[in-house]
């Protein structure tokens, strides 16, 4: 398929180079522009000699487009390469949780950013996740939700991205969930050469995933963007009937792809329960259903596939049959770190896992989060991190980053930091300080979690 560019000829006025002001002026009616109070300066930026911005890299506003009112937020990929800070963070989900009140056509994202903000992990990954979920919820009660790439979208930020109602990016913008640099510090310049820009852009460039079929492509001129914004809100479908056709869609990108599910440790939870799917990807009890944990293996396109057939087939439908409640039983190395999974645009699937969790949330099912082992930056958080309620374990561990990026990305000793440091510590205590566990429990029960 040809890539597909919306262009209606008109006279240009970029979005890309510009400012968040900037862009946000260009997509709105004349005079129409409202914005919000910036979200504050980030408390956690000055032990790295870095200065705080009052805006966080982020600018939100109640706007006018074609006559219809909408909310917008605009990131800034000159400060800190966008990245999402709990500020920033806050910010997001301050402009979602004001959408599902005052119902506009649409909220529209102006994305340029490179993911969780590595400065300040825990809080900003905790962040992200309740954006992510308050996002997905509005998409449930009826709120457009658009995303278009104006820089490069990386990291949390391109799940974010995935989880809208439409997705675009505009020429020589870039999306991915590992940046071509982190590919290739894992596997060598054989995997991907960061420095080839038409190797780069062969994986992670609009055109190419145009190409695909995994986004739009959209002319970098503000009417044409305008116009894209009006009819992408008029044109959408029911979230419901949107999981289901992205389901669809994302199981014929990996026909025939092999999976594996590894081995686990019997946990006291799955105590007589039994797998209801082939590949024990889903498990019932009389009490609740179980996703059981990944322990040391990597969540890839296929993988989370295979965990939303089970969901969907066994949970979503047919309703009323079967427990209300569902425990997500984390524990895994995180998302898998390679270009086969970056091809197929592993931030879909788990953006479409995070979808059905919210689509079984709609439905009525209680959804509870059991962090057992490792919660391990996207795969965590579109995960355990979207039940509404987490446990954990106390021996659990929380990795935002590992530690050699910790000492890359902050300039810091990561020896004493992932242990001690409240933002960058990975024992599950820094977690829980952020408000991101209800409880630590003794033991993997269904009572200890409240079942």
């Amino acid at each position: 398929m040809e890539p597909v560019v919306h262009d209606l000829g008109s006279k240009r006025e970029r979005l890309s180079g510009a400012t968040p002001l900037e862009r946000i002026a260009a997509l709105a009616d004349a005079g129409s522009v409202q914005f919000d109070a910036p979200p504050g300066p980030s408390p956690h930026l000055a032990r790295y000699g870095i200065a705080a911005r009052d805006d966080d890299g982020i600018a939100v506003a109640h706007i006018r487009v074609a006559g219809e009112p909408m909310l917008v937020a605009a990131q800034d990929e000159r400060y800190l390469a966008g990245s999402v800070g709990e500020r920033h963070g806050a910010a997001l989900l301050a402009m979602l949780e004001c959408a599902r009140r005052e119902h506009p056509v649409a909220v529209v994202l102006l994305l340029a950013s490179g993911g969780v903000r590595l400065h300040e992990a825990n809080a900003a990954e905790l962040a992200l996740a309740r954006v992510l979920r308050t996002m997905l919820d509005a998409r449930v009660e009826g709120v457009a939700v658009l995303a278009i790439g104006a820089g490069h979208v990386f990291g949390g930020t391109s799940v974010l991205a995935c989880a809208a109602d439409r997705l675009a990016l505009l020429p020589g913008s870039r999306i991915g969930l590992s940046g071509p640099r982190v590919l290739e510090s894992v596997h060598g310049k054989w995997e991907i050469d960061a420095d080839d820009v038409h190797d780069v852009d062969t994986v992670f460039g609009a055109a190419a995933r145009s190409h695909a079929g995994h986004v739009e492509l959209l002319a970098d001129d503000a009417d044409v963007v305008r116009a894209w914004v009006t009819r992408a809100a008029q044109e959408r479908a029911p979230f419901e009937a949107q999981v289901y056709a992205m389901h669809t869609r994302l199981s014929a990108r990996i026909s025939g792809e092999p999976t594996h599910m590894p081995a686990f440790e019997a946990l006291p939870c799955f105590d007589g329960a039994t797998p209801v799917d082939r590949d024990g990807r889903l498990w019932r009890r009389p009490e609740c259903w179980l996703t059981p944990p990944n322990p040391g293996a990597t969540l890839g396109p296929a993988e989370a596939h295979a965990q939303d057939s089970a969901l969907l087939l066994h949970v979503a439908a047919p309703r009323g049959q079967g427990p209300d409640a569902i425990v997500l039983v984390e524990d895994s190395a995180g998302h898998a770190v390679s270009r086969a999974a970056e091809m197929r645009l592993v931030s879909q699937y788990l953006a479409h896992h995070a979808a059905v969790l919210a689509l079984l949330r709609a439905q009525g099912r209680r959804l509870v989060g059991l962090l057992a082992g490792v919660g391990h930056s996207a795969a965590f958080f579109a995960n355990a991190l979207q039940a509404p309620v987490l446990y954990a374990l106390a021996d659990a561990r929380v990795v935002a980053m590992e530690p050699a990026v910790i000492a890359r990305v902050t300039g810091l000793d990561a020896s004493g930091l992932v242990e001690d440091d409240p933002l960058l510590g990975q024992p599950v205590r820094h977690f829980a300080a952020q408000g991101g566990i209800a409880k630590i429990v003794p033991g993997a029960t269904l009572a200890a979690i409240g079942l």
